[in-house]
């Protein structure tokens, strides 16, 4: 006799509904198991501010992936990207950071089936004991793994060095992400995912947290309803009221209730994404962490500048304010130090009724925030390159592309939240990216160090020359796109499958092709943008890849012991590239 059909669990019904949903609206088109790798990694980030190029970063499922279809590392809140500074051993970014930093870790497995199945934790027994190793070296993993998966777990093995000494805590969580019931999880499963979580401590330093958890269709189901973006209470000891703007002192207790979730977490929605990963100097952290230890007769509020929070719409009696969709754009360091020091018990008890400055402005208009998260930031030393979306140039590029139906996310996930589609949306971090390749003609700059070359005011204005005409933005869009949905074609995965490492060469190796430019340093993108049209001649694209993939084999042979990482980040490498297309 066949198996029995089991009719489906209520929540099973439900969250069918809810994936054919985000299918269509999001990834019309594409397979439906790839896009459930995307919708369980999205679900268990949650509230994350993840934007869909650090979620496809992130995502490493295919050929020799070691059992691990996701893995992200968050620092503080913040996520980590591969050329993030703070992952090089004696950085000035790496002394800028506390003592016993967070680091956390989310490998996550999604299986669109309605069945758990133990070789799930089984595959990654043996796989993490290698790619968890500090003493393995790239170049000798890449006979058993793929790039994207070395490079993403090397996050984390550079980050532990890096950081060492911070001590920091480690928290590795796994995730096993289906639409199965999780009343079917087997004893057998539970002893799987207890021997990863015992092998993954044996590879951290000693007082990691190490979890495995069953996410099923209730689990999943639960987190598709949490709102994460209701309105917060805040209530006053005193509230001055003007137009659009409230100004008072709250107590640090009704502070806590405002930034807190009701399951008692901070909710990192609250904090503006383009501001919220600056951790500061160590001396203002410690000052401030010194103010809430004291029971002195100094208030607290006396000792600080307070915070600012806006919101889309702000209304209440008396001393209480009910804020929707509220930001926090100034007052990240105190809000973390704060929660951090309940948590921990050394903030002193009596302090809980000390007061903060709180001011709350109302505006949905988007020049208006841009204006306020700008001024209220111009006396912190907030990184440069995370106030570059308030300016008027960022403004023009959103408005010229939003009239050509590209969606530009200044602020991240903005129009992920009004349900535009993520082929259509693009962040301003791949906008840089592209103009660094297309403009500027370093695909290995764009592939390995974007956030350095934008950290400067020079290298701002080298990538978004004021000078340079709005419509050549479009064509850097249409173009990386464009390369994009090339490369995930059976055809180019057949001459190199290598997404992460490929694009940004496939890019500019189709401009110097389809321009017939002669001499690559010379490309003139402010002159020629316009002869660049989509769709892309796919003949051209081909042999911009092909070229590709033969540099990097000969240049492979060559240099043996470098990952193939590495060599796609190397200035030399991308000149014999060039050379080999203008032959």
């Amino acid at each position: 006799m066949g198996e029995e059909m089991v009719a489906p669990i209520p929540e099973q019904v439900v969250l069918k509904s809810l994936f054919d949903e985000f299918c269509a609206n999001e990834y019309p088109g594409e397979k439906v198991d790839d896009v459930f790798e995307i919708y369980g990694s999205s679900q268990i980030l949650k509230p994350r501010e993840i934007s869909p190029d650090e979620l496809s970063a992130g995502i490493v499922d295919g050929e020799k992936d070691g059992g691990i279809d996701s893995f992200f590392v968050f620092l503080n809140g913040a996520l980590l990207s591969p050329d993030d500074p703070v992952l090089t051993p004696g950085d000035p970014s790496v002394k800028k950071i506390g003592h016993r930093p967070l680091v956390e870790v989310f490998l996550i497995q999604s299986r669109n089936t309605d069945k758990w199945s133990e070789s799930v934790w089984g595959n990654l027994l043996s796989s993490l004991d290698v790619l968890l190793d500090l003493s393995t070296q790239d170049s000798e993993m890449e006979e058993f793994y793929n790039v994207a998966v070395i490079e993403s777990t090397g996050i984390l093995r550079r980050a532990v060095t890096s950081l060492a000494g911070k001590f920091p805590r480690i928290k590795f969580n796994l995730f096993y992400v289906t639409r199965a019931p999780e009343e079917n999880i087997s004893a057998t499963l539970k002893m799987r995912a207890a021997q990863v979580e015992q092998r993954v401590e044996s590879k951290l330093t000693t007082g990691s947290k190490v979890s495995a958890t069953h996410v099923g269709a209730q689990g999943l189901y639960k987190i598709a309803g949490e709102d994460f973006g209701q309105p917060a209470k805040l209530e006053f000891r005193n509230l001055i009221r003007e137009k659009s703007s409230y100004l008072g002192v709250v107590t640090l207790r009704s502070y806590l209730d405002f930034v807190r979730s009701d399951q008692g977490k901070l909710r990192d929605e609250l904090f503006d994404s383009n501001v919220r990963d600056f951790e500061g100097d160590n001396s203002v952290n410690e000052a401030i962490g010194s103010t809430l230890a004291t029971d002195d007769d100094a208030e607290f509020w006396w000792l600080n500048n307070g915070v600012t929070v806006l919101g889309t719409e702000v209304d209440g009696p008396q001393n209480t304010l009910t804020v929707s969709q509220p930001l926090i754009v100034n007052g990240l360091q105190t809000t973390h130090v704060l929660d951090e020091a309940e948590r921990s018990g050394t903030l002193n008890p009596s302090r809980l009724e000390d007061g903060i400055v709180v001011r709350v402005i109302e505006s949905d208009d988007e020049d208006t925030r841009d204006k306020v998260i700008a001024g209220t930031n111009r006396q912190t030393r907030v990184p440069t390159v995370s106030l570059y979306a308030t300016q008027p140039l960022q403004r023009d590029i959103e408005r010229y592309l939003l009239a050509h139906n590209w969606y530009y996310e200044r602020r991240k996930n903005r129009y992920k939240n009004q349900g535009k589609p993520a082929k259509r949306r693009i962040t301003m971090n791949l906008l840089a990216q592209a103009m660094i390749t297309l403009m500027l003609g370093q695909p290995d700059t764009a592939r390995a160090r974007p956030s350095t070359a934008l950290g400067r005011v020079a290298g701002y204005a080298s990538v978004f020359p004021e000078d340079l005409n709005v419509k050549a933005y479009l064509t850097a869009v249409e173009i990386i796109k464009a390369v994009d949905d090339f490369l995930r074609t059976d055809a180019a995965k057949e001459l190199l499958d290598e997404y992460s490492n490929t694009r940004f060469y496939v890019a500019v190796g189709y401009e110097i092709l389809a321009l017939g430019i002669k001499n690559p340093k010379q490309i003139h993108f402010k002159e020629n943008y316009h002869r660049l049209t989509a769709p892309l001649d796919m003949a051209v694209a081909g042999k911009a890849l092909t070229i590709l993939a033969l540099t990097a084999d000969s240049y492979q042979k060559k240099f043996s012991k470098l990952s193939r990482d590495s060599i796609f980040k190397s200035v030399e490498f991308r000149d014999l590239y060039f050379d080999a297309l203008v032959e």
